[in-house]
Formats: C-alpha cells, structure tokens, sequence
C-alpha cells in the first residue's frame, strides 16, 4: 500500500488501465479501505492487533462459542488500545479504526457474492480452490458438485 511514507500516496488510480471485470464494485472497496487505514498510519502492532480482532468476529454464524471468542475479542481491543496510548498516538484512533469494520463487512459480503456468481459459473473451477481458501469461505459457500443434482 506505501503506508509506511510520511505522506500517504494511496490516491494513486492503479487499476486505470485493467479493463471492467464486474468487480469494480469490490475493488473500489478494498482500495478505499486501503487508503483510509493508509491515512491512519498504523504501526505494524496495531495493524497485527486490528488484523487480529477483525479475524476474530464473534458474530459469524457457524460458530459454536462464539462467548468465547467474544471475550478473546475484547482482549485483543484492550491491548490495541494499550498499544496505541504507548505509542501516544490519536485518542480517536481506534474509533476511527472499528468505524471501518461497516466498509469491512460490505466488502466481505461483496466477495462472498463474487465467489457464489463464479462458483455457478465455473463450479469445476471452484472445485479445486485451494484448500485454505476453501475451508475459510465453505461455511458461507457450497461447493457442491453441481453433477449431484
């Protein structure tokens, strides 16, 4: 991203010249959620920290302790939190972090929708999906063999 400059110089038009995939919705997305945590200039702990509590998201659906993973949740915030007071950063900085987590979840569903549009296109492709991506997205995703109906 070039976040590690002094002066954020994500506002660069990157993809210009890749001509429309259908994904412009989604890449728009992740590009300005890039940009503005850019803008945030996150040190590599709070980066690891925020990374860490988003992964860590009590409210999906398939989960079975998701108390559990709440309160490991509140943790990784406390230490986030911890983190950016020793670092003497921006009182509002993690607000304006968790204020992200919206963009974070449209852009999630946005790609889960890519990903259900290009299974029913191309199943056999979505057949052999590499193992860790199939095992992060089979929950929300069915990759059926569409031959078994």
């Amino acid at each position: 991203w070039g976040c590690r400059q002094a002066a954020c110089s994500c506002d660069v038009p990157l993809f210009s010249a890749v001509p429309p995939s259908g994904c412009d919705d989604l890449i728009g997305a992740i590009f300005e959620l890039g940009r503005t945590l850019c803008r945030l200039q996150l040190s590599d702990e709070e980066l690891a920290l925020f990374t860490a509590a988003v992964l860590l998201s009590p409210d999906r659906p398939w989960l079975t302790e998701s108390k559990k993973v709440q309160k490991l949740q509140d943790k990784i915030y406390v230490a986030l939190q911890h983190e950016i007071q020793k670092k003497h950063s921006a009182e509002d900085k993690l607000s304006k972090m968790v204020s992200k987590l919206p963009l974070m979840k449209t852009i999630c569903n946005l790609h889960l929708d890519k990903l259900e549009f290009f299974r029913l296109l191309h199943p056999e492709t979505a057949m052999n999906f590499p193992p860790l991506y199939k095992e992060v997205f089979n929950s929300e995703l069915q990759y059926s063999d569409p031959r078994e109906s």
